[in-house]
Formats: structure tokens, C-alpha cells, sequence
């Protein structure tokens, strides 16, 4: 359907049609057709007027209907088998005709019925083509309602005049990538135009044309859409890698990607692997894997994604499989996780030697919802974080299972069989990049679930992804920026170590070192006095000889040294 803009003049060739924008005491636009006001056009005006083309014709007829403020409907239209030229076209208001019987009289209805919007209106507009003109000629033409038509307040709500223009389609387009939701798009739409009355079309407008498109985008399937992206890409980067399984029905089951940027971030971050899936706003509820480690600046790094039809053993398998294939055979030194059962098995299939470490925060939550007391709660805490070695770490264990009656509980008893993937001291001394939890994979949820509602398709769960992976790499460059372009201010006593270490380390690593620095510094051995099996280290505060404000450290050699 053509639509005219009737709020500015306009003159349609050849079918000498005049709009004219006209101020009057109402809001109303007073128009002209043949210098005659469209609301006091009569049949003997219009009858035998030629148009060069139907569109011409139906220009004229919305532009009057918009004037009049009623609805228009396209009725008949017959064309030519011969010439496929049309020869007729009419146009009727929208309340022309009556429902049918059959829903009148349907006694099985479920929903309300709608409300009826017929009433055997006789308003038309039609018009046919005489070869021997080359032209189409009013041959029909009624002015009269069987109802009110709408108030100049009312008119932008007439559907047949309410239309989404590409451009203002485009621009929602590009702010769901942003992501900014379709409401408030069409908010910024309407200021811009001056108010909701002139924007030209509802929020509801533009939210169908929004799944129209969508739709066409899925004409040749959801699944095919999404991997012609993953094609379009490896065009432009040879280093992609994508990998996908089908079903008993040829439909797809699995699918892994990632970019040659993750692989470079591998081949640098790769000694720790954070293993999560826990997304499931996709139109298929298919679990969204990441696979997420910790950069230079210790922050969020991305090596891939997979859909994944379900988590059992075998999928998480093939995931890692893909996973590993991609990176080349090279394997993490260490993987984290949130405890799932499934995960935890696929790892030891994939990665048979490789240190596996549970989320903290996963299993303090399940502290919580397990044990209830909060001094049991802290206790087990203390069992977590404080114990140091396996020794201190059983006999504390014990003391609080026997101190609050905890052997018949059966998450206690579970928990303790996987002391080693989540106790400190048994943890300790295997790298682990500084991360006890999977919040790295949560933080990267957090900052995809911007981008994603329930029921979205593949095809635009790809470039939605790329949109989040491409904010998170920007952080990452202007932290790089940061740390390369300006100095830090030193303030230990150890200036020299101080002022190398801000030479080679990311402002996030080297706030750090210059913890451990500040700890030593402060301190300088002035003696050492050695014995048969031991030795006696007198230290004194930095630039202070004195020995009187010493600390005196003894040192047994068989053993563990301690402060005396």
C-alpha cells in the first residue's frame, strides 16, 4: 500500500490531485482535491477522473480517508490473465460488509469474541482501466457512512493510515543491537516527532514489523539462518572455527564456535579454564556454554561458545572435544566449575590429569541452603578458606561434625568426598589464576543477558553474542590503553623494585605486587646469628638500626619457621 504524508503539500502528477495544508480555529488539516475541500467532495466530482496507474488511484483515496479521518480496505481487485494488468480496483471503508454467521453463532468460542467493527458501511472508491485512454477512470465513488467516523484526536489511531517507514524500521533495528528495548526506541521516535499523536504509527506498529522481519529472516529455517552468520564470518576471519552435530531428524543438535581473537587469547590465557553453562533464554532452551578464562589485567577473556542440545555427560563431552580441537590439542593446567555432576565427568574424560576446581560462591550458597545454622555455616567457612594444609584441615572438619551432630547428613558427607576440588588446603599449590569461582562466566552472563529476551531465534543469538564479546574486548583495550599511557605514583620504601615492577605489569596486576612489596618493605634483616640446627634473624623497620625496635625471627631448619 502507497501511503502519502498529508501534513505537507503535495501534488501528484497527472491526476491532478492538490493537498493542502490549511490552518482553521480546530487541529484539524482542511484538504483539496481540484480546489474542492475533500469534505465536501461529492460522487459528480470524482466520477470519471483519470488516474495514470492504480497507485496514483489509491494515493488519492487514502489521502481523502486520512482527510475524513475512516479506515480504508482494499476489496476487489481483478487483473488480466492476459496483459497481468489490472483492470479493476476498488476500495471500501473498513466497516463495509458484517462478520459471518458462522462466528456470530459459535457457541464453542474460548476467548472473548472481539468486538464488532462492520456495519454494512456503503462508502466506496472504485476504479477500472479503458485501454483506450491508457488510464483508470473513477467509474464509482460513495461519500456516505453508517457510522461516526473518527475525531481529530483519534485520527492517528486509524490503521490503514499508520505506517513504519524503513528508515525508523533500521534505526529499531539497530538499537535492539545496543541493546535498547523496541518501548523505548519508539519513545525516542516519538519525541523526536513531537508526540505520540504524530510519530505516524503505535508501539505495536513497530513491534510487528519488527517480527515480520524476523520472519522473513527464517523463511529457509532458524538453524541454517545461524550458520549462513558463522559462513559470513569466516569469509572475512580464516581462522574461525565452528562445529556442529544433528539429530535422528537431521536438525541441529550441538554447535561450537569461536574466532581467531579467542584462539589468540588462548594461546596467551589459556593455563585456566572457566567451564559454565547456565543461559537458557534462547527460542530452543539450549543451554549456552562459555568458555572463559582471565586476561593481563585479570578481568574476562572469552575463548568460545557452544549450544548445547542438552547437559549430560556426553554433550559436555563433545563440547570440550570441539573445544579442545579448536585450540589446537592445547590443554588448560587447571578447570573451574560450578560443581555440576555432568561437567565434572566430561572433564575427567577430556581432561584426564587436569586439576579440577569447584565455584566457591556455588558451594558457600549451598552452605547456606544445606545447613541452615549460620555457625555451622561459618564453621564450614573456616574449613574452606582458613585451613592450610590437609592436616588442619581434617581435624577442624572433625570438630565440627562432632561439635554440631552432622554424620547423618548427607550433604555433608558428599561434600567431604569432593574436599579436594574445593578445600583451600588441598587446592593450594596448583594455579588456578587467581579465581575460586566461575562469577568470570556470571559476569559475561550478566553482560549477555543485556542483549537477549526469552524466545530469541539462533540467527540472532550470533550477532547479539558478537555485540557482548565486542563491548567486553573494548573494555580490554582501554584498560591496555590505561596501563600503557600514564605512570604510577610510587609510594613504598622499596622505589626501584616499585617503579620496575609499574614498568611490566597491567595497573590490575601491578596494584598487587605492590601489596607483597609494601608487606617486605618495611622490614630489613640488620643480623643473622647461626646455631647447629638453626638460625636467629634479627630484622629492624626500614632506614632504623636501632635494635631495640627489632624483630627477632627464629628459624629452626628441620622445621617450619615461626616467630618467637
Amino acid at each position: 500500500m502507497s501511503s502519502v504524508d498529508i501534513s505537507n503539500e503535495v501534488l501528484i502528477s497527472n491526476a491532478n490531485l492538490q493537498v493542502q495544508n490549511m490552518e482553521s480555529g480546530s487541529d484539524m488539516n482542511h484538504l483539496q482535491y481540484n480546489c474542492v475541500r475533500f469534505d465536501r467532495l461529492s460522487a459528480n466530482d470524482v466520477l470519471g477522473k483519470e488516474f495514470k496507474s492504480v497507485e496514483e488511484a489509491e494515493i488519492f483515496y487514502f489521502a481523502y480517508a486520512k482527510a475524513m479521518r475512516f479506515d480504508v480496505r482494499k476489496d476487489d481487485k481483478y487483473v488480466s490473465a492476459r496483459t497481468g494488468r489490472v483492470t479493476i480496483r476498488q476500495l471500501v471503508c473498513s466497516a463495509q460488509g458484517k462478520r459471518r454467521e458462522e462466528y456470530m453463532n459459535n457457541s464453542n468460542k474460548v476467548r472473548m469474541p472481539k468486538k464488532l467493527t462492520r456495519c454494512n458501511c456503503p462508502c466506496l472508491f472504485k476504479v477500472r482501466y479503458f485501454k483506450k485512454n491508457n488510464s483508470y477512470v473513477v467509474v464509482d465513488f460513495k461519500t456516505n457512512h453508517s457510522h461516526d467516523l473518527a475525531q481529530p484526536h483519534e485520527s492517528h489511531l486509524l490503521k490503514s493510515h499508520r505506517s513504519v517507514p524503513d528508515s525508523h524500521l533500521a534505526l529499531a533495528k539497530s538499537m535492539r543491537r545496543v541493546p535498547i528495548k523496541v518501548c523505548h526506541t519508539y519513545q525516542y521516535m516519538a519525541d523526536r516527532a513531537g508526540g505520540l499523536t504524530k510519530v505516524g504509527f503505535l508501539r505495536k506498529d513497530l513491534y510487528n514489523k519488527l517480527d515480520i522481519s524476523r520472519r522473513e529472516a527464517l523463511l529457509e529455517g532458524d538453524a541454517k539462518a545461524a550458520l549462513s552468520y558463522l559462513e559470513g564470518k569466516a569469509a572475512t576471519d580464516k581462522k574461525l572455527f565452528c562445529k556442529y552435530s544433528t539429530d535422528e531428524s537431521n536438525r541441529l543438535a550441538n554447535l561450537f564456535w569461536r574466532d581467531s581473537t579467542s584462539l589468540l587469547d588462548y594461546s596467551c590465557f589459556g593455563d585456566v579454564l572457566v567451564f559454565d553453562s547456565t543461559y537458557k533464554t534462547n527460542h530452543y532452551e539450549k543451554p549456552l556454554v562459555l568458555f572463559a578464562g582471565s586476561n593481563h589485567h585479570l578481568s574476562t577473556t572469552i575463548f568460545g561458545f557452544a549450544l548445547l542440545v542438552d547437559e549430560t555427560v556426553e554433550t559436555y563431552t563433545w563440547a570440550l572435544q570441539m573445544f579442545l580441537e579448536s585450540m589446537k590439542g592445547k590443554k588448560p593446567i587447571a578447570v573451574l566449575t560450578d560443581g555440576d555432576e555432568a561437567m565434572r565427568k566430561a572433564i575427567e574424560v577430556v581432561f584426564p590429569d587436569c586439576p579440577h576446581r569447584l565455584c566457591t560462591w556455588h558451594i558457600a550458597k549451598n552452605a547456606q541452603s544445606n545447613l541452615h545454622n549460620p555457625e555451622v555455616i561459618a564453621e564450614f567457612r573456616r574449613c574452606m578458606f582458613d585451613e592450610a594444609t590437609p592436616y588442619g584441615f581434617e581435624q577442624r572438619w572433625n570438630d565440627m561434625v562432632n561439635k554440631f551432630d552432622l554424620h547423618d547428613k548427607n550433604w555433608v558427607r558428599m561434600m567431604y568426598e569432593k574436599r579436594h576440588k574445593w578445600a583451600e588446603a588441598f587446592i593450594n599449590g596448583h594455579f588456578f589464576a587467581r579465581m575460586r569461582s566461575i562469577q568470570r562466566c556470571e559476569g559475561m552472563n550478566n553482560c549477555v543477558k543485556d542483549y537477549l529476551s526469552t524466545g530469541v531465534k539462533l540467527f540472532e543469538l550470533m550477532p547479539l553474542l558478537d555485540s557482548a564479546l565486542a563491548r567486553l574486548r573494548n573494555n580490554v583495550l582501554q584498560e591496555d590503553f590505561r596501563s600503557n599511557n600514564s605512570s604510577h605514583v610510587l609510594t613504598t620504601q622499596l622505589r626501584q623494585l616499585e617503579k620496575h615492577a609499574s614498568t611490566i605489569y597491567t595497573d590490575s596486576v601491578f596494584y598487587l605486587v605492590r601489596e607483597e612489596i609494601e608487606r617486605v618493605g618495611g622490614l630489613i634483616t640488620s643480623r643473622i646469628m647461626r646455631f647447629r640446627t638453626s638460625s636467629v634473624y634479627i630484622t629492624s623497620s626500614y632506614n632504623n638500626n636501632e635494635e631495640n625496635e627489632c624483630t627477632t625471627v627464629y628459624h629452626h631448619l628441620e622445621s617450619n619457621p615461626h616467630i618467637v
